[in-house]
């Protein structure tokens, strides 16, 4: 079984030469060609899948190298970020930050119905309200009938007619 892992290091070691090379051309793929064929795109995700998975097996090998985690991790630590998914981590953060967004908008959402609630609400009252003022409309156009007709002349309640008898009977008085 040791010399099957040994062909696999040594055929693995071979192709980390050309999967930098690909990776330049998938990192200037991703930087300056915008292409919206969805058949190129996938096969950009399946190129950059293969780099890392090269790198993710020769860092396998240099890690069963290493004397000891310490020395593995102080001398290809920055091997080890180059192989982490990142994507997958702001996948996750972009997930997160669309699930919170979804929240608010359904808080702001909830918060116009309940203000539509409460507005219902005072339109009824409003409305409660606006019947009392249609009454007290009423009972003005009424005072303004009873006031402007000649029912106070004759209960001889009208100031007006009042003072009107008093200067005929002045005017008569004098004659």
């Amino acid at each position: 079984m040791k010399k099957f892992w040994e062909k696999v290091e040594h055929y693995n070691s071979k192709l980390i030469t050309p999967a930098l090379i690909l990776l330049l051309g998938v990192i200037i793929f991703e930087l300056f060609l915008h292409v919206e064929n969805h058949t190129i795109e996938l096969a950009v995700k399946m190129a950059d899948w293969i780099i890392i998975t090269i790198f993710v097996i020769d860092l396998i090998f240099l890690a069963k190298r290493s004397r000891n985690a310490k020395f593995f991790f102080k001398n290809y630590w920055l091997d080890i970020i180059a192989v982490f998914p990142f994507v997958i981590f702001f996948n996750v953060f972009n997930s997160l930050y669309k699930f919170v967004i979804a929240t608010e908008r359904i808080v702001v959402g909830q918060a116009i119905f309940h203000e539509t609630v409460e507005a219902s609400k005072g339109i009824k009252s409003l409305s409660r309200g606006e019947k009392l003022l249609r009454g007290v409309r009423i009972a003005a156009r009424g005072l303004r009938v009873v006031t402007k007709s000649r029912l106070f002349t004759h209960l001889g309640l009208d100031k007006d007619d009042n003072e009107s008898k008093k200067k005929k009977t002045k005017k008569a008085k004098i004659r």
